[in-house]
């Protein structure tokens, strides 16, 4: 009997069929849509900056900080929410229009004022907002970025009294509390949202743009000055690769292969490169000058004003800069760890690196012998190469945690100086791990082929796995974890259908709580307003299968400054000014990693990256005085190359070994020293900034004297305004308290030409325009306003009314 048969006999068989085909049918399209989810959020409104806790965070922890926050920061708008997916409770910090206002100006925002002013940028201020351009326009004055980090800083500036203290957390008078609680782990994140429209232009205009200019505006306008900074900096220096780039590849395919031609284009190559590096370096140096004078940056505050960091422990002292208790570490505990502690271990890493490298050598060269011999075949004479790149990345790794944990513990007072140090140990530690095995082979063994080898297969290595690190596998992490959580979302619907479908149907009021799509939303500020309500209590069934963009953007991973990407850079910078003598390709090849680096990064930070918070630089910092460094060690190395590999000895066939030496230096000192006339030669700053600078700074000073001068004229006019309005109101009280015969009466129509003149009515103060600024600048009108301030006496002035009084006769003086 076959199956059709028998749900042709049995009508409730085929009917229990449908039922459950439909049912499994609707689970599985279930399922598929989560495919669709995890690419599909709901936009977060009404938040600039998000702070999450931890899963398990008690309700006195978020009402301690919470009372805080409405206490003593009214200015922020908190609204506190759950995120039912994930089970953590978030802050969602907003402010209004007005508050940004002042945020602005305690945070030294520099914003673009009228033309008519002066132009240019200038701090804002809310007592001269009206000098600013486009403050009207409540939704683009700020930006998404200005408005998070305006936020962002009110947030910072929540301080403790005395007495505070959550659990065992004892705070100081005046500490910021929730970078505190950041460091303790309280805090899990504070974060600001991305803003989909402006992400999605960027998309559009950067990361699929491969062969348009990068909009660098945008992107210093989306995520600050310190990330456009960078950018622009790659995008320099990958145009300038190209020079090299092409003289290497001539060289490479368009030479004889005999030891003249090597030798010619060994020295051609060493030369140019040196005189490359230093035009590059100084042609940054000015266009950095450009884009911070452009974007308001190209002076910046005194580090002394700037607090604390949120882990500078120490004893805690009155500081003489704010007058509050602040932890104070002396600088000799700092200076013995740095020589008995930090010193030590990076001559331990140098020992440790130079006995893996020796092990990988003596690994190749039992390679090589067995290559000879056929037992091996030839490819695997590459592995022991590529052994060595990845060895020399996994070492990059851990060396990188140490530099951080020797840098925690010196305990730096500011943040700069926080990150300057750990710049350094981070650059001198991977100048070791990457340079050590090159500076072996090319100046003990002195095999130029090997070296040739060797450096081919470092860059190509870590070239592939640092884009692959950096880019693909957060993507995937990402959005891997975003689909986990939709998948949990769907599944947990679905098991809800599947048991309430066993449950009898009966009909019952739904509450508030069971209608909405989240498990729990708080707004202890006030009730939800419409918005919210649409957006955290659903009423569409298809809701259930939604993440909110605060869920989501909390779960990406945080992108960690820029150190990751200048230091991989700097890494190439000494690949290619070093040892691309010996490779000449190598100047290619990061060119080549280049065009791929910068959209790699822009996709890193648009797409699987949470958004940084915006960072106000001057220029690149330590990393040009590292870049510095760098040049003056190629001009070293390349010398010495010239002088080991023997092409100094071809020349000169007569020359002994101290002649050789003595040629070295020669051209060593000659040479740093054109590097350094070219650097002096070429001025830091370009002409034509320091003109535009100087010329603002005139207008204006000049802007600045006329809006005073129309102060004062509006501050006189006011006090002229009241002191006419106090003597008419004393002549008129004693005009009524005096007799009838005494009494002050106006003089009659009759006499048109003494007619009294009414009061012209005085306007309200307000700021001058220009011109009437320049006409306020005239002594005559200070002259009239000391008129119309003093109370006029005689009786033909046309403001004093004329007074008919009747002489008094000698007896009425007697009886007085």
């Amino acid at each position: 009997m076959d199956i059709g048969s028998l749900f042709g006999r049995d009508p409730l068989a085929v009917k229990f069929a449908a039922k459950l085909f439909g049912k499994k049918f609707a689970r599985t399209n279930k399922f598929i849509h989560t495919n669709k989810l995890w690419m599909q959020t709901i936009p977060t409104r009404d938040c600039d900056v998000l702070m999450t806790f931890p899963a398990k965070t008690d309700d006195d922890t978020l009402m301690w900080l919470l009372s805080r926050l409405r206490a003593r920061t009214p200015e922020l708008g908190v609204h506190v929410r759950h995120h039912g997916n994930t089970g953590v409770y978030g802050f969602y910090l907003t402010a209004r229009y007005s508050n940004l206002l002042k945020g602005a100006e305690d945070l030294g925002l520099r914003k673009p004022i009228k033309e008519e002013y002066g132009g240019g940028l200038k701090e804002f201020t809310c007592a001269e907002e009206g000098i600013f351009e486009g403050v009207d326009n409540k939704k683009e004055f700020f930006s998404s970025q200005q408005r998070q980090a305006i936020v962002h800083h009110m947030l910072l500036n929540l301080r403790a009294i005395e007495g505070d203290k959550l659990g065992k957390i004892k705070f100081l008078e005046a500490q910021a509390i929730v970078p505190k609680l950041l460091s303790k782990g309280i805090v899990t994140q504070v974060l600001p949202l991305h803003n989909s429209e402006a992400l999605a232009s960027l998309k559009t205009n950067w990361v699929q743009a491969v062969f348009r200019l990068q909009p660098i505006d945008d992107i210093c306008a989306y995520f600050g000055v310190k990330i456009a900074m960078y950018f622009a900096w790659l995008g320099q220096y990958t145009k300038a690769l190209i020079f090299p780039a092409l003289l290497g590849a001539v060289l490479t395919f368009y030479t004889e292969s005999n030891q003249e031609s090597e030798d010619f284009n060994f020295v051609i190559f060493t030369m140019f490169n040196i005189i490359w590096a230093t035009l590059y370096l100084e042609s940054w140096k000015r266009k950095g000058a450009e884009l911070a004078y452009h974007w308001g940056t190209l002076d910046s505050k005194h580090e002394l004003i700037e607090d604390p960091r949120p882990l500078y422990t120490g004893d805690p002292q009155i500081s003489p800069i704010s007058g509050r208790l602040e932890p104070h570490f002396p600088a000799w505990k700092r200076n013995l760890f740095r020589y008995f502690v930090t010193l030590p271990i990076i001559l331990l890493c140098l020992a440790i690196t130079f006995g893996i490298i020796l092990t990988l050598f003596e690994l190749q060269e039992f390679v090589n012998r067995q290559i000879e011999k056929e037992r091996f075949s030839g490819w695997v004479g590459v592995l022991p190469k590529i052994l060595l790149a990845l060895v020399i990345y996994v070492l990059e790794e851990f060396y990188k945690k140490i530099a951080h944990w020797l840098n925690d513990k010196e305990n730096y007072r500011l943040q700069a100086t926080f990150e300057n140090h750990l710049i350094i140990k981070l650059v001198v530690v991977q100048f070791i791990n990457n340079f050590l095995a090159l500076f072996y082979i090319a100046f003990y063994l002195q095999d130029m082929k090997r070296l040739k080898q060797t450096l081919a297969t470092t860059i190509i290595t870590k070239q592939v796995i640092g884009n692959i690190k950096e880019s693909l596998l957060p993507y995937v992490l990402e959005k891997l974890k975003v689909y986990q959580m939709t998948y949990k979302l769907v599944q947990g619907s679905v098991d809800m259908e599947d048991g309430a479908d066993d449950e009898p149907k009966t009909e019952k009021p739904k509450t508030d709580k069971e209608d909405s799509g989240t498990d729990d939303v708080e707004n202890l500020d006030a009730a939800p307003d419409d918005e919210q309500k649409e957006l955290y209590h659903s009423k569409e069934p298809n809701e259930k299968f939604t993440l909110t963009q605060a869920e989501v953007e909390s779960s990406m991973k945080t992108y960690d400054d820029t150190f990751e990407d200048y230091l991989e850079m700097f890494i190439q910078f000494g690949y290619v000014i070093l040892f691309s003598s010996a490779f000449p390709l190598a100047a290619v090849c990061a060119l080549i990693n280049n065009v791929i680096e910068i959209r790699s990064d822009a996709f890193k930070l648009c797409s699987s990256m949470q958004r940084p918070f915006s960072q106000r630089v001057e220029n690149i910092g330590t990393w040009q005085d590292a870049m510095e460094v760098m040049g003056v060690i190629g001009v070293l190395v390349n010398c010495a190359l010239l002088g080991t590999t023997g092409q100094i000895s071809r020349a000169f066939p007569g020359l002994a070994v101290a002649g050789v030496i003595l040629v070295v230096m020669f051209l060593e000192h000659f040479i740093l020293a054109i590097k350094f006339a070219i650097a002096y030669a070429i001025p830091d700053i370009p002409h034509w900034v320091s003109m535009e600078m100087a010329k603002l700074e005139y207008h204006r000073r000049e802007a600045l004297k006329k809006l005073e001068l129309a102060t004062l004229q509006s501050t006189k006019e006011n006090l002229c305004r009241e002191s006419s309005m106090s003597t008419t109101a004393a002549t008129s009280e004693n005009s009524r308290d005096a007799p009838q015969h005494q009494r002050v009466v106006e003089k009659p129509r009759s006499l048109p030409s003494e007619e009294p003149v009414k009061p012209k009515k005085q306007e309200t103060s307000r700021v001058w325009p220009p011109a009437m600024a320049d006409v306020a600048a005239n002594y005559n009108v200070f002259k009239d306003l000391e008129k119309i301030r003093s109370p006029p006496t005689s009786p033909t002035e046309p403001d004093t009314p004329i007074s008919l009084v009747t002489p008094k006769s000698d007896e009425e003086k007697k009886m007085e």
